[in-house]
């Protein structure tokens, strides 16, 4: 892959290539947008064209430098993101890259420190990061990824060149997914469609069975709403990720509501269920469905503060059952 290959994110790679071009490569760049847009993915090409031997405005792929980085095996390349049963970037491994930091590069002209998530720091690790990037070197390299730029320090922010990404449109995700990833049509067409502008979403929705969970949050709470007195209806550890299950329900609601007043297909997230959405749309209110938008972004929210969440479950239900 080379910058040629990443899609939707043509003004951050002119960016990227305009410095690589003037030679302007230094210090430290935050990469931000949405998740699943490729900020990740574009900070190993940036990191590759970097450091390629034929010293263009792209990655050769030919080269030592270029396959030892696209392997994620180059001695002067760290890639740097929370262990899954953290929910915290550590500060031992803070620690460490300051000190690989204070180290010159084994083989390449810069070495290259990609702090993935990077709101995922806490603040006593922004701070210890912060003196790196305050007193950078000509031989190194940081790139900060970021979904949820509050979540980094001003003074961090500050010490960065931005890099804006955007969201993909859903026929560049549909193209993804059938081309890269062998979907057929119809699940590129669906997966397209509720990845809202991210492609790392399309291709979760896959790998975690994402319709199905849709459809198990859609039988318990909107179809079967009757059944939410049995225990078991309610209980959080039935899904395999509650709170992106509590997203589809939210999408599905978020689509009853949109048929009150449009019916362009290309709108709709649900588009394998549009004669549902249109036939139940039009046995609720307006009022009403805000009120059940309201109720489920109420637990999302709950859910993500884990404030009980099988109360949380409960006491939407209930609401979402009154008139």
């Amino acid at each position: 892959m080379s910058f040629s290959n990443i899609v939707g994110q043509d003004r951050a790679i002119r960016l990227l290539q305009s410095m690589i071009g003037k030679d302007e490569i230094d210090g430290s760049y935050l990469f931000v947008g949405p998740m699943g847009v490729g900020k990740r993915t574009l900070s190993i090409e940036f990191a590759k064209a970097i450091n390629c031997e034929k010293k263009g405005l792209d990655a050769c792929e030919e080269c030592i430098s270029c396959g030892k980085i696209k392997s994620l095996n180059h001695p002067d390349l760290f890639i740097i993101q929370k262990e899954k049963e953290s929910s915290f970037i550590k500060i031992d491994k803070i620690r460490d890259i300051i000190y690989q930091a204070s180290l010159k590069p084994y083989e390449a002209r810069k070495k290259i420190f990609i702090i993935t998530e990077a709101e995922d720091m806490n603040e006593e690790s922004q701070n210890a990061l912060l003196r790196i990037l305050e007193e950078p070197r000509e031989n190194q390299v940081f790139i900060l990824t970021t979904s949820r730029v509050s979540g980094i320090l001003p003074t961090v922010i500050s010490r960065c060149k931005a890099v804006k990404f955007n969201l993909l449109s859903q026929i560049q995700i549909q193209e993804l997914l059938i081309k890269r990833h062998g979907f057929n049509e119809g699940e590129a067409v669906l997966f397209s469609h509720m990845a809202l502008g991210s492609h790392g979403r399309a291709t979760a929705f896959k790998d975690k069975d994402g319709i199905r969970e849709r459809d198990k949050m859609l039988n318990d709470f909107f179809f079967r709403k009757r059944a939410i007195f049995r225990e078991e209806v309610c209980d959080d550890k039935k899904y395999s990720d509650l709170e992106e299950s509590l997203q589809m329900l939210l999408f599905w609601y978020r689509d009853l509501l949109v048929a009150k007043f449009i019916e362009d297909k290309a709108l709709f997230l649900n588009v394998d269920r549009m004669e549902e959405i249109f036939s139940y749309s039009a046995r609720f209110s307006t009022d009403k469905l805000g009120r059940d938008i309201s109720s489920v972004m109420n637990t999302i929210n709950y859910v993500k503060r884990n404030i009980n969440p099988k109360m949380a479950l409960f006491n939407m239900a209930l609401e979402l059952e009154r008139q």
